[in-house]
C-alpha cells in the first residue's frame, strides 16, 4: 500500500478556475468508477484518494468555494464523504488481495527451491561413480560438478534521452517531447475537427472563438473521446469564455464521461497555443498527462493537437501567477505536438450544451 500511496500526489495552481478544478474531480471520480468495474482497484483507489486530497486540503480551502451558494458547497462534502467511505472498503480489498498474493507468491517460491534442492541432489543408488570408482575400477573424481545455467542477459530498461536545446524559432511547430512518448493513447474520430468547425461556422463568420470539451470512456486501447460537448460560452476574436459549467458537470456525471481535453478554433490566426490556452490546458493536464488541445484554423485549413511538455511546460505554467494574455519567457519549450494521439473510424457524438 506504501507503493500506491506514494502515487497519490495532486499539483494545485491558483491560476486554475475553480470551475476547471470541479470538471477534473468529476473526470477523476468516473474515471475511478471506470477502473472499480473492470477490476483494477489500485487505480480506482489512488484516484479516489487524490480527490480526497485534492477537495480537503486545497479546493474546501480556497475563499471562492467558500463563497459559494450553500447548497452546492453541501454537496460537494457529501461527495466527499461518501469517496472516504468508499476509499476505506477499496482498501480493505486491496490489503486482502496483497495478503493472498504473497503467500500465494511464497508457496511457489518454496516449490522452486525445493525443485532445485532436488534437482541437486545425487542419489547413490543411481550415481555409484560418486564413491569414488567407475565399473572397471579405474580412479574417479569424486567431485561433481554441476553444469551452470545460463542467466538471462536481456535488459529492457531505456537509457533517457538528452535532446539538445534547439534554438527559438516561432515559424516552427513545436517539436514533440520525449516524456510524452510512453502516455497512454487517446482515440479520437478523425472527421471531429472537421465537424466541430462546421458547428462553429457562424461564430468563425463573425470572428468569434468556440471552443468544446473532449469526453469518453477507459477501453483496453486506451482513452476514448466519445462525445463532444458544447458548452454556454462567450467569444471574442482571441478568446472564448464559458459559463455553465454545473451542465456540463451534470451531463458528464449522467453519462460517466472523463475529461480528455479539450478544442477551440482561431478564426482568423494560425495553429498555436497563446498563452491563455496554456494555462487551459494546465487545468486539463494536472488531471490527466494524456489530456489533448485542439487547435483548428478554419482560415488556414490546419488542424493540430497540442500537450504540455511534462518536463517543463507543466511545472513552469504552475509557477506562473500572471493571468490574462502575457508573455512567457520561452512557449517553444511549453509545449509541443501530443504524439499519443490515434486517429479511428469511430463517429462522435455532440452534445450542444447552448
Amino acid at each position: 500500500m506504501k507503493l500506491l500511496d506514494q502515487r497519490i500526489s495532486v499539483d494545485f495552481s491558483d491560476s486554475v478556475q475553480l470551475l476547471s478544478y470541479f470538471r477534473m474531480c468529476r473526470s477523476m471520480l468516473n474515471m475511478a468508477s471506470q477502473y472499480e468495474q473492470e477490476g483494477s482497484l489500485d487505480k480506482a483507489y489512488v484516484l479516489q484518494k487524490r480527490f480526497n486530497v485534492l477537495f480537503l486540503d486545497y479546493l474546501s480551502k480556497r475563499p471562492d468555494y467558500r463563497s459559494l451558494d450553500r447548497t452546492v458547497r453541501k454537496g460537494w462534502s457529501i461527495e466527499c464523504n461518501n469517496v472516504l467511505e468508499h476509499v476505506e472498503v477499496l482498501h480493505k480489498k486491496l490489503m486482502a488481495k496483497y495478503e493472498s498474493e504473497a503467500k500465494l507468491a511464497a508457496v511457489a517460491a518454496e516449490r522452486k527451491a525445493e525443485a532445485a534442492r532436488q534437482a541437486l541432489k545425487i542419489k547413490p543408488a543411481n550415481q555409484p561413480q560418486a564413491r569414488g570408482k567407475i565399473a572397471n575400477g579405474g580412479p574417479f573424481p569424486s567431485t561433481t560438478k554441476v553444469p551452470e545455467t545460463p542467466e538471462n542477459k536481456s535488459d529492457n530498461r531505456v537509457a533517457p534521452s538528452h535532446a539538445l536545446p534547439h534554438p527559438i524559432d516561432r515559424s516552427l511547430k513545436p517539436p514533440i517531447a520525449a516524456g510524452l512518448t510512453k502516455l497512454t493513447p487517446v482515440l479520437l474520430s478523425s472527421s471531429l475537427s472537421k465537424h466541430f468547425m462546421e458547428i462553429a461556422g457562424s461564430n468563425t463568420r463573425d470572428d468569434r472563438e468556440t471552443c468544446g470539451t473532449l469526453c469518453g470512456r477507459i477501453s483496453s486501447e486506451g482513452y476514448v473521446i466519445t462525445h463532444l460537448v458544447i458548452p454556454k460560452q462567450s467569444g471574442t476574436a482571441n478568446s472564448c469564455t464559458t459559463y455553465g459549467e454545473e451542465d456540463l458537470l451534470a451531463f458528464m456525471d449522467a453519462n460517466s464521461l472523463i475529461a480528455f481535453g479539450w478544442i477551440h478554433t482561431h478564426p482568423t490566426q494560425t495553429v498555436f497555443m497563446s498563452s491563455l490556452d496554456l494555462h487551459c490546458q494546465l487545468s486539463y493536464q494536472l488531471m490527466l498527462p494524456e489530456a489533448i488541445a485542439i487547435v483548428c484554423s478554419p482560415k488556414y485549413e490546419d488542424v493540430q493537437y497540442f500537450s504540455l511538455t511534462p518536463d517543463y511546460g507543466v511545472q513552469f505554467l504552475l509557477d506562473c501567477k500572471l493571468q490574462g494574455f502575457h508573455k512567457h519567457s520561452n512557449t517553444r519549450d511549453l509545449y509541443c505536438k501530443s504524439p499519443h494521439i490515434r486517429l479511428t473510424d469511430q463517429p462522435i457524438i455532440v452534445k450542444d450544451l447552448r
